[in-house]
């Protein structure tokens, strides 16, 4: 994110400290927001990378999650945020992030899923 404020705070023509200041109440509010949401953390004991189990994971579930160039079985609600994204991915996905929202996910993520949350557990 350091790079995006250094932009922000340029194209603004203010300072990044005018910035951050001007960012705390929303950054607070996301924070308050996420706090309340629950979390499930999995055990995924391997090296990070595009092909580690983590990967997978990841790439698996924001391409399942996604609602790039299909109908929304869950859209984000009429406030979202992104939809005032000048991401032409965000906005059609219904996801802050970009990649892996145009990919389909693999038929075995579910069970992957399922089996690392097993795992978790134990």
């Amino acid at each position: 994110m350091k790079g995006d404020a250094a932009k922000a705070s340029v194209a603004l023509n203010i300072s990044r400290d005018t910035l951050a200041a001007a960012e705390a109440p929303v950054e607070r509010a996301v924070t308050n927001c996420l706090a309340n949401m629950p979390f499930l953390w999995l055990d995924v004991d391997d090296e990070p990378g595009p092909d580690s189990v983590r990967g997978f994971l990841e790439r698996s579930a924001i391409a399942l999650l996604s609602n790039h160039e299909r109908p929304a079985v869950d859209p984000p609600s009429p406030g979202w945020l992104g939809h005032s994204s000048d991401r032409p991915l965000v906005r059609g996905s219904g996801l802050w992030n970009q990649r892996h929202v145009q990919e389909t996910h693999d038929t075995k993520f579910l069970d992957d899923f399922e089996m690392m949350i097993e795992r978790t557990r134990t």
